[in-house]
């Protein structure tokens, strides 16, 4: 109506049905038989549920992210943890109480109190692994491959070696965090 009313005279009437005003019995017929007919409009022609619409939302979201985390040259630790970013297991995550998540959060970013990291921002004479000294202390050596936390681990995991992305991609979290506070290595300094 706002666009026929820029070049026409436009008036909307109350007009009482079946009242035998010209035009009123035409527009009766057109609205019987629109009703009864097709729906000629784009697809989609069913309302969406808000429901879909937030779902449809969350995708676009996690697949931007995904593209940004892809084109990305930072993160490379937790890249070669966590392979896609869509895959990050926040749920678990977020149910851990703050201390255990920090924890975490070091083995995953490998941004912590390991050796590693440690001689990197110059706090420490050596990356290699305090406690068994044959490797860097990286977050994969200290969670899946020290020979000072084997036992902690076979107790933990089941296994003498794992890889840290096995426990992110099998969502056991909640294993790893157990795992560090076990071995109380990221409490020291």
């Amino acid at each position: 109506l706002n666009i026929l009313s820029q070049n026409n005279l436009v008036k909307l009437m109350w007009v009482p049905g079946h009242s035998d005003i010209d035009g009123n019995e035409e527009a009766d017929i057109l609205a019987k038989t629109g009703a009864h007919s097709l729906c000629e409009i784009p697809e989609p022609a069913v309302p969406v549920s808000y429901r879909r619409c937030r779902l449809e939302v969350r995708y676009w979201i996690v697949k931007e992210h995904c593209k940004v985390w892809n084109q990305s040259d930072t993160c490379l630790h937790t890249k070669g943890i966590l392979r896609n970013a869509d895959k990050i297991p926040a749920k678990s995550l977020l149910k851990l109480n703050r201390n255990k998540l920090c924890q975490v959060l070091q083995v995953l970013t490998g941004h912590g109190n390991l050796a590693k990291h440690r001689n990197k921002m110059g706090k420490a004479q050596s990356p290699l692994c305090p406690k068994c000294q044959e490797a860097e202390e990286t977050p994969q050596h200290y969670v899946g491959d020290c020979p000072a936390y084997l036992n902690t681990r076979i107790s933990q995991f089941g296994y003498h070696t794992i890889e840290l992305s096995d426990l992110v991609k099998n969502d056991r979290i909640f294993k790893l965090a157990s795992f560090v506070h076990k071995t109380k290595r990221l409490d020291e300094y």
